[in-house]
């Protein structure tokens, strides 16, 4: 998904509703506006079941070239993370 996607999609929902991510095993968690931020992502790297499809990339440098399996995205990450 894209930043333009997602705008897309949240126009069409109304602007008082709540968003939330999935919490850790089970259940949801809100979504704190100080931890919205913008990472470096390893694509398709993880292989386990309890990990998510892309990692963060360490150390995560500013000026790293992007490739076509190292991006940058913007993370949601939860309130109680």
């Amino acid at each position: 998904m894209t930043v333009e996607e997602l705008i897309k999609l949240l126009k069409g929902h109304p602007p008082d509703l709540r968003v939330v991510v999935q919490g850790y095993e089970n259940g949801f968690d809100d979504v704190s506006l100080e931890r919205v931020k913008t990472v470096r992502i390893q694509l398709d790297c993880g292989t386990e079941s309890w990990e998510g499809r892309h990692q963060k990339l360490f150390p995560q440098k500013e000026d790293a070239p992007i490739s076509d399996d190292a991006v940058s995205a913007l993370a949601l990450l939860r309130a109680s993370n």
